[in-house]
């Protein structure tokens, strides 16, 4: 939380029915899509087992280790705090429909983006340990003229507890709902463009913030780091702003990342990108549970070798072919 901020996140608990039923009351999902609707964040508490993220974070860590290891690991932002990873979706043990087909989290997306949405992005963000300086900037995962809707959210699915001391991301509530790309910097030097892949050239708007954007915005409404536990789902609608933050613990501090897109949003260059040899698993799955999931399938030599999974081009198909 921000320093001398009283605000805070909005976290929505399970009831034992729920629990249960698989889905939300009426009356608990209008809590969500209000929280979504007014913050652009949302925390939904305790609806995966805790033993399954252990696991899921074992292997994880093992695999930034050997990540980091490599001198050819490249880095958000080009600060050597954060990297992206592949989840285990090669290993059939931690194949988890909690995880992969969530009902909760499914569940918003077809009340929050429409029906059914599209799953078409998967990742894995690391903030590296004892990292202790270094922070991302305020910034969103967008560069060009988005629209002003709901149409994509993340859901962030911690591997461990998340506090401010091990780099729970920074969120700026409500900054959503009326951010354009104004509040946006525009490249002015080759050095501000290296980062970013979706910025091609000087002149392109980039993901960072303005100070003056910022400046504003924090009279308003400051920024927060919501702490949250293993188990729980931390849903954000892409327009928000955040930023990744130092790791002040011994561990690495991982998230998954699954990305849902509005039926109603034209983009077809996004896909998660899959093994051959778990299709009957995905596909299965995807048709019991209410998205569409755009897919492409690797060989396991292949897959290993692929780094499409890390270029998050959300533009619509219109800027696409303009």
């Amino acid at each position: 939380m921000a320093l001398g901020s009283t605000d805070k996140s909005q976290s929505i608990s399970l009831s034992h029915e729920e629990r249960r039923e698989g889905k939300y009351s009426p009356e608990t999902l209008a809590k969500v899509l209000g929280a979504l609707h007014q913050d652009g964040l949302v925390v939904l508490k305790d609806v995966i087992p805790v033993e399954t993220i252990d696991q899921f974070n074992t292997w994880m860590c093992a695999d930034a280790e050997r990540r980091i290891s490599d001198p050819k690991q490249t880095y958000n932002f080009g600060i050597k705090s954060n990297i992206l990873q592949r989840p285990p979706v090669t290993q059939p043990e931690l194949l988890s429909k909690d995880v992969y087909f969530n009902p909760f989290v499914l569940q918003t997306a077809n009340a929050y983006l429409g029906h059914p949405p599209v799953w078409n992005w998967l990742t894995a963000n690391t903030a590296l340990a004892n990292t202790t300086t270094a922070r991302q900037p305020p910034h969103k995962d967008l560069v060009h003229d988005h629209p002003l809707y709901p149409h994509y959210f993340i859901a962030n699915i911690p591997l461990c507890d998340f506090t401010i001391h091990n780099g729970a991301t920074e969120f700026w509530l409500g900054s959503h709902a009326h951010t354009t790309q104004a509040d946006q910097v525009v490249a002015q030097t080759q050095e501000d463009i290296a980062p970013y892949q979706e910025a091609s050239e000087i002149g392109s708007v980039i993901p960072p913030i303005t100070a003056e954007a910022v400046g504003e915005r924090r009279r308003v409404r400051p920024p927060v780091q919501p702490e949250c536990s293993r188990g729980d789902v931390v849903i954000r609608d892409l327009r928000l702003w955040h930023a990744g933050m130092p790791n002040h613990s011994d561990k690495h501090r991982v998230m998954l990342a699954l990305g849902y897109m509005s039926p109603h949003y034209p983009n077809s260059f996004l896909k998660v990108h899959l093994p051959s040899s778990q299709q009957k698993f995905f596909l299965e799955n995807a048709a019991r549970s209410g998205v569409e999931m755009r897919a492409q399938w690797y060989n396991t030599e292949d897959l290993a070798a692929t780094t499409e999974d890390t270029n998050f081009r959300t533009a619509p198909d219109w800027l696409e072919k303009a």
